[in-house]
Order: structure tokens, then sequence, then C-alpha cells
């Protein structure tokens, strides 16, 4: 990936599955969501929501210049970005369902989503996710004896609630990283959401810089799907710490089109945050 960067990589990656009329949140780690949303924006889904922040912010910046791409949901700079500022309730009980008036067209997509709805597509991510897709906020170790604590779970789960599809995402791709267990659980995964009868959304997808795992309906295990430019199946399945199956056609992601790359450096991201590595 000599000409563009995995954070490049992926925010053109999540640009592309985003649709007009999507409302996308994300969790603090937010320069690659708030890249590849406006690069949605100005390419194909004008229309397109970025929810944001302690306070919701929603943003739309089609018309906007930016300063500097975002690296943080919590960062009250984004309100220069918000179309509304509001509280948490009013997002639940004030804003239209998934999919604006695609709704309520027959046999909508968008109808299998919780009333009370968030948005369509969530981001989390993960110090270490596991072969179900659960994944872990929290830290490494055990209880009281932990070589590294994170954020914690901060309310992923009463998002995912109220969520069309969620993508479990990490930003490197290692042993360490995508492993048999999750030391915790801060979101639960496929067979976690099975065996509990859970009513939050499970996850759609595990994405790594270098590859998407999607999951196998009749076991809830995930298999390597996708693989992004310069990665292979080989090197997947060594750099994985679980056993890695595979769907029955893995694809390869397009790299990114020199008219994506353009407005993304020319018109998102003028600073360079997604090409610091």
């Amino acid at each position: 990936m000599s000409d563009y960067t995995w954070k490049e990589m992926m925010a053109v990656f999540f640009a592309r599955e985003m649709q007009d009329g999507d409302r996308v949140t994300s969790g603090a780690h937010t320069e690659i969501f708030f890249g590849a949303t406006m690069l949605a924006q100005k390419t194909h889904a004008p229309n397109l929501k970025l929810q944001l922040g302690g306070t919701c912010f929603l943003c739309n910046v089609t018309d906007i210049d930016i300063d500097e791409l975002p690296i943080s949901s919590t960062s009250y700079s984004l309100l220069k970005y918000a179309e509304t500022v509001h509280d948490h309730p009013e997002t639940f009980l004030f804003y239209c369902p998934p999919g604006r008036e695609k709704y309520y067209e027959e046999n909508s997509p968008y109808q299998n989503t919780n009333h009370f709805w968030f948005a369509d597509k969530f981001f989390v991510g993960g110090i270490q996710a596991d072969k179900y897709g659960s994944a872990n906020l929290i830290g490494i170790g055990k209880p009281g004896a932990m070589t590294f604590r994170g954020p914690g779970s901060i309310g992923i789960n009463d998002i995912a609630n109220s969520v069309r599809d969620v993508y479990v995402f990490l930003t490197s791709h290692d042993k360490r990283r995508l492993v048999e267990k999750v030391d915790f659980v801060s979101f639960p995964g496929r067979k976690l959401h099975r065996e509990h009868q859970l009513l939050a959304t499970s996850p759609k997808w595990i994405v790594t810089p270098r590859a998407i795992f999607d999951f196998d309906t009749a076991t809830d295990e995930a298999r390597l799907a996708a693989l992004f430019p310069g990665a292979t199946v080989d090197w997947v399945r060594q750099n994985t710490g679980f056993e890695v199956k595979t769907a029955p056609n893995v694809k390869e992601i397009e790299p990114p089109r020199k008219d994506e790359l353009e407005i993304l450096r020319n018109e998102i991201d003028r600073t360079g945050v997604l090409r610091q590595q």
C-alpha cells in the first residue's frame, strides 16, 4: 500500500459501504469513520448523517470545509460541523426512523431495526476480538491483575440495542488482538447473542487493516470473507490467534481509486491525519 495508508484504505472501504440516508455512529476513535462518512457524503450519499459525541452532534459537511479531521468524537470542536446539538433522550424520541422514507417501503431491510433506533451503522472498536465477534475494550489480563486497561464498555450495548448493522473493527491485525476468546466482553459476539437471546444487534463483520471476516450462520464462527490489498490468506492465518476458516469465495477489496483519494486528501483530510501510520 505504497500509494495510501491502511487508514485511508479503511476510510474508503467504509465510505463505499454507506448508503444515502444512513445514519452512522462510532466510538471515540473517530478519524477513520469521520473521514469515511464525509467521503460518502461528497461522492454518493449527500443525505448521510454522522452522529457523534456525548451531546450527539449530527454532522453533515457536504458543502463545508473541514479544518482538520477530528480524532475523537468527544471533542467539542465537532460543534462547528453540527447541524444540531441535543442530548441522548432526544436521539431516541424525536428523530425519524432509519432509512428515512425507505423505512416505509414494502419489504424494507430497515424495518428489522428497533423502533427506538440510534443509527443504521455502528462501529465498535476493540483491544481484542474473538472468533465469535465479541469485542474487548475493558483490558488485558484477569480481574484484579490487568496488564493493560482500556476505556471500558462505555455504553456500547445501549447503542447496539438500536442499530441495524454493527461492525467490530481493530486497528491492527495480529495474534494478540484476534484471539480465541477475549479476556473481557464489552460487546457480545454472535454466540453470546444466541445463547443469551440478546435483543441487541450481533456483529455483521470483524474488520482489520488486512482482512474482513463475516460469520458462518451455522456455527457463529468468523470466517475470512475478503482481503485488503497486499494481504494473503496464508498471511491472515499466520497472524490470527484463532483457526481461520474461509468463506466459499474470498474477495479482494479494490484499492482506493484516484478520485476517492483526491477528495479524501484535498477536501476532507488536508492535514494528513489518515496518512499518519
